[in-house]
């Protein structure tokens, strides 16, 4: 059967726009304070934050470039838990909102090129890229007691994943239905679009 690759990549386009209404963090915006309120606010921050899911989709469409697909994403998951734990130690990084833009400009210009990267070159900007994310994540969860933040964490790590692994998935699809890179493409600029836009707010609320 042949897959409708337009469809498939409006699927992944329309996960981009997903309605942030989801979660605003499942308990209002608040601390979570049960396992079951922590890990529900786990799964929900990558979607309610357009930058974050934007960059996790681009994580799932660089990664099906490459051999080991389903491994590669493995070294973004290790950079959040990185910038979580210098979150909460208390660690400052300045500028780490432009700096989450600027990564998911750069990931959506790499889509776009569609070209194999080197593993190094991938490893290194999802672990770094990893970091940027996860500090900011870290930023909701800092007082929490270890059972919501571990459950936080087993969320946050699950769902990204979990969105990494279809994007790729859907990307073998429509590699054995149309060996074109252009819905790649099209969906990197997608990506690119949404990075710019988060840079060009980042710069005007500093010039405010």
């Amino acid at each position: 059967m042949k897959i409708n690759t337009l469809g498939l990549s409006t699927l992944v386009v329309t996960l981009l726009w997903a309605n942030p209404s989801l979660a605003h963090h499942v308990m209002g915006g608040d601390i979570p304070v049960t396992f079951l309120h922590g890990f529900l606010s786990g799964l929900g921050h990558p979607i309610i934050g357009l930058d974050h899911l934007a960059f996790i989709v681009a994580v799932g469409l660089i990664a099906s470039l490459h051999q080991n697909a389903y491994f590669s994403p493995f070294a973004f998951l290790a950079g959040t838990l990185g910038g979580i734990a210098l979150q909460l130690k208390f660690v400052e990084i300045h500028f780490v909102e432009f700096a989450i833009a600027g990564s998911v400009v750069l990931l959506g210009a790499l889509v776009i090129r569609a070209k194999h990267l080197r593993v190094f070159i991938t490893i290194s900007i999802f672990v770094v890229a990893g970091i940027l994310h996860g500090y900011a994540y870290g930023e909701n969860i800092v007082g929490a007691e270890l059972t919501p933040l571990t459950a936080y964490l087993m969320g946050l790590l699950t769902i990204q994943y979990a969105i990494a692994v279809l994007v790729i998935t859907f990307m073998g699809l429509i590699a054995k239905a149309n060996n074109s890179v252009i819905p790649v493409r099209i969906m990197g600029g997608v990506v690119l679009g949404i990075g710019l836009a988060f840079m060009a707010e980042n710069i005007s609320n500093a010039a405010l």
